[in-house]
C-alpha cells in the first residue's frame, strides 16, 4: 500500500512510503530552486512516484499537515490585538485574510487539483492534526516503543507547542500551548529585530551570532518577553516584541526602550547585536529545559522525541542532551514543516490504518540520485573537462588534495531531506585550516562572518573529538569539544568552543565513510569540514545545479558521482583553497 504526505505552505515537499516503509522523501525547493518554496510540491510528489515507479493511481491514500478549518482561535486572537495595537491589528488581518483566500481554501481544493494534475485515482484525502503530524514524524521513525515528545514551532494552525506521550502505534496528545504564545514567533521577531530576514529562515544567524555575545539582556526577555509559568507553560508577550509586527520591521516602544533601536539590515553588526542575539537564544533555551524537565516528569519516560521548526536549534538540542534526566533522544534530520510530509504518511499507516510499526530512520538520504552516465551528460551539455575515477583512484585523489588545502563540491548518492548537507550534497574542506572558516564564508558561502561550518567525522572519531562517545547522523546538535580539539580542528569549531557534528557509519554511507578514511590516513584525524552545496539557494538536487554552482563560484573542484572537474582545467586558474595558505596541524 502506496501513502503519500504533503505539506503545502512554506518548506513544502512530498514523502512516500510503501507498506510502513520510507521510500522517498523531497522538499520542492530542491527542484523549483525557490528557497522554502510555498505552494504545493508538485516536483517533489512526482519524483517520488517516478522513484517507486508508479502513478497516482497506485497511491491509496494522501495526508495533508493541516486543517484549514482551524480559525476560531487565530480570529479571537487577530480581535484581541485591537486593544493592544492597531498597526498589530492590522498586520493580523491582512495576514489572515491572505492565508484564507489564498492558502486554505487551495487546501480543500487540493484533492481535486491533484487529481487534474497526476491523472485519475481513488486515494482517499485526510487532513492531519498540524502538530501530530510533527509528533508522528519523530516518534513514528525513532525506533523508540514509547516515548514523550514535544514539538514546538511558530504555529500550526492555532497550536505552537505540543506535549505528547507515544507508546507503540499511538500518539496521545495531553497539553498544548497556542497563539500567540509561540517559541518559534519570539526567535523569528528577535531575528528581524537583528535585521535579519525571517521570511528566508534566518533563524540559524541568531543562533550563530548568539557565541560571540554574552547575555546582557537576559533579564529583560526572560522577565518581559518570554516568561516562564510552572514547569510547562510560558508567555510571549506580544505588547513588547511581536511577530507580526516584526514582519514589517514594527516593533512597540516598550523593547525599543529596553535594547534601543533595531538593528538595519546590512548595517554593521555590534557587541550589542551580539549580546541580544545571546540573551534571546539562552532564554530560549532556559525555556525548552524547563518544558522537558516537566515532561519528564509528568510523563516518567525515558526517550524523547523533538520536532517542529524550533528542534533546529542546534545549541538547545545539545543542552537538552546534556541537562535533561531522558536516556535517549531523537530529532529527525527534517524536523521543521517539511518533515511533516513524512509524519503525515506514517500517521495513516499507524495512527489511521493501525498497522504495527517496523521503520527505523537511520539516515536522511531519501533524495533522488543520478547515475554516473546522467552526469556524463549534464558535463558535456556544460562544455566542461573532466576525468572518470574508480573509487579507489578517485577516493585517495580526493583526500590528498583536500589536504593540501582544496574545497571540494561533492555531488553522489541521494540528495539529502531536511537543512543539513550529510555528505551527499556538501562542499568539503580540511578542518585543520585557520582560514578554511572565512575562505567558505566569506569567498565561497558568500554569507556572514560569524555562521559556525560543521564537521562530518568517523563515528568512531567522536569520542576524541567530544571526550565522551556521541551519536548524531543528522547534524542537529551541537556539544562542546573536548580539550586540544579546538587547536587540531579549528575551522569547524565555534567561538565558543562547540561543534555540530555528524557521526558518519560505513554500513549508512559507505562511499562518504571512505573518503574520510582515506582522509585519517594522510592528516591522522577522520573529520572532515562539511557544508551545504549551496550558495545563496536551495541545496543542489541535479546535476545540472551542481555545474551552475560550480560556474558561478569559486571552489576548486566538482565531484559528480565518480567524474571529477577541475578548476584549474577549467580556467588555468587556483581557487579559494590554494595549498600555499596556512594549516594548523595539531
Amino acid at each position: 500500500m502506496y501513502i503519500a504526505g504533503l505539506t503545502v505552505l512554506g518548506d513544502s515537499a512530498a514523502t512516500l512510503i510503501c507498506d510502513g516503509e520510507l521510500i522517498a522523501a523531497a522538499e520542492e525547493e530542491r527542484f523549483s530552486r525557490k528557497k522554502h518554496h510555498a505552494g504545493f510540491p508538485r516536483n517533489a510528489l512526482q519524483f517520488c512516484l517516478d522513484h517507486a515507479g508508479i502513478g497516482i493511481a497506485d497511491v491509496e491514500h494522501i495526508g495533508l499537515y493541516w486543517k484549514p478549518w482551524v480559525l476560531r482561535h487565530k480570529a479571537l486572537q487577530a480581535a484581541k490585538a485591537y486593544f493592544v495595537n492597531r498597526d498589530m491589528f492590522k498586520a493580523r488581518v491582512d495576514r489572515g485574510v491572505t492565508q484564507v483566500s489564498d492558502s486554505y481554501l487551495g487546501m480543500l481544493k487540493l484533492p481535486g487539483r491533484i487529481r487534474e494534475w497526476y491523472g485519475p485515482s481513488n486515494f482517499k484525502f485526510h487532513y492531519l492534526d498540524h502538530h501530530l503530524c510533527h509528533a508522528a514524524s519523530a516518534f513514528l521513525v525513532s525506533g523508540f516503543d514509547s516515548a514523550a515528545i514535544l514539538t514546538m514551532d511558530g504555529t500550526g494552525e492555532d497550536t505552537t507547542t505540543l506535549f505528547s506521550v507515544g507508546k507503540g502505534t499511538e500518539i496521545r496528545p495531553y497539553r498544548r500551548i497556542k497563539l500567540p504564545h509561540s517559541l518559534g514567533q519570539f526567535y523569528s521577531a528577535v531575528t528581524s529585530f537583528l535585521g535579519f530576514d525571517m521570511f528566508a529562515g534566518d533563524e540559524w544567524k541568531v543562533m550563530g551570532l548568539a557565541g560571540y555575545g554574552k547575555p546582557t539582556y537576559y533579564e529583560f526577555f526572560s522577565k518581559q518577553v518570554l516568561t516562564l509559568h510552572g514547569k510547562t507553560d510560558f508567555q510571549f508577550h506580544i505588547d513588547i516584541l511581536d511577530h507580526h509586527l516584526a514582519k514589517h520591521y514594527q516593533f512597540p516602544p516598550a523593547i525599543v526602550a529596553a535594547l534601543g533601536p533595531p538593528r538595519k539590515p546590512e548595517t554593521e553588526i555590534t557587541q550589542r547585536d551580539m549580546d541580544i542575539a545571546c540573551s534571546a537564544q539562552r532564554v530560549l533555551e532556559d525555556t525548552v529545559l524547563s518544558l522537558v524537565h516537566g515532561l519528564q516528569e509528568e510523563t516518567g519516560e525515558e526517550n524523547l522525541c523533538l520536532a517542529g521548526g524550533v528542534a533546529f536549534n542546534s545549541v538547545m538540542n545539545g543542552r537538552i542532551m546534556n541537562e535533561s534526566r531522558f536516556k535517549r533522544y531523537f530529532v529527525q534530520p527534517a524536523a521543521g514543516d517539511g518533515g511533516c510530509s513524512l509524519g503525515a504518511a506514517f500517521q495513516i499507516w499507524h495512527g489511521v490504518l493501525g498497522n504495527p510499526r517496523k521503520f527505523q530512520m537511520e539516515h536522511g538520504y531519501w533524495g533522488p540520485s543520478f547515475t554516473n552516465d546522467e552526469c556524463h551528460a549534464a558535463l558535456k551539455d556544460a562544455g566542461l573537462a573532466y576525468e572518470f575515477l574508480p573509487d579507489e583512484e578517485l577516493l585517495p585523489r580526493l583526500a590528498q588534495m583536500l589536504a593540501d588545502g582544496a574545497i571540494i563540491g561533492w555531488f553522489q548518492g541521494r540528495m539529502e531531506f531536511g537543512p543539513r548537507a550529510l555528505g551527499d550534497r556538501s562542499f568539503l574542506a580540511d578542518p585543520r585550516r585557520k582560514d578554511m572558516l572565512d575562505l567558505l564564508n566569506k569567498k565561497v558561502k558568500l554569507r556572514e562572518w560569524f555562521r559556525p561550518l560543521a564537521p562530518s567525522m568517523l563515528e568512531e572519531t567522536a569520542e576524541s573529538v567530544f571526550g565522551v562517545p556521541r551519536y548524531d547522523p543528522f547534524m542537529i546538535t551541537v556539544f562542546h569539544v573536548a580539550e586540544g580539539t579546538k587547536e587540531r580542528m579549528p575551522a569547524v569549531v565555534h567561538v565558543d568552543g562547540t561543534a555540530r557534528p555528524q557521526t558518519v557509519r560505513k554500513d549508512i554511507n559507505p562511499r562518504y565513510y571512505g573518503l574520510l578514511k582515506e582522509f585519517e590516513k594522510l592528516s591522522g584525524v577522520g573529520v572532515l569540514l562539511n557544508t551545504s552545496f549551496n550558495i545563496q539557494e536551495p541545496i543542489v538536487c541535479r546535476p545540472q545545479d551542481a555545474i551552475n554552482t560550480f560556474k558561478n563560484a569559486n571552489f576548486d573542484a566538482l565531484v559528480l558521482e565518480n567524474n571529477l572537474v577541475l578548476r584549474s582545467a577549467v580556467d588555468g586558474t587556483r581557487s579559494a583553497g590554494s595549498p600555499e595558505q596556512e594549516v594548523s596541524r595539531g
